[in-house]
């Protein structure tokens, strides 16, 4: 019984060897990723400052009440929709006389 756990004990070691890879593996690099962008949770990045969820909710809802939007943590009116384009009238044209 010792020889057979021997025995699956030596061809899970040489298993494994030959599944190694020869050369080392890339290390990452240092490269930070930042998430919420670093104001944390409950907190928003608003022109440069980290300000709570709840100021923000308050600043959309004062904009809206004025019919404006907010950008970049202040209220600016809302972009007025162009009018439909008209094509340019017709010029009369003189009637023509049979000759």
């Amino acid at each position: 019984m010792s020889r057979l756990i021997a025995v699956a004990f030596a061809l899970a070691l040489a298993s494994t060897a030959q599944a190694m890879p020869l050369a080392p593996l890339e290390r990452a690099d240092d490269t930070v990723i930042q998430v919420r962008q670093g104001c944390g949770l409950g907190h928003q990045l608003l022109d440069g400052v980290c300000v709570r969820n709840s100021k923000v909710r308050a600043l959309v809802r004062r904009c809206r009440a004025k019919k404006m939007r907010v950008v970049n943590g202040r209220c600016q009116p809302r972009a007025q929709p162009r009018p439909p384009a008209q094509p340019a009238p017709q010029p009369a044209q003189p009637a023509k006389s049979p000759s």
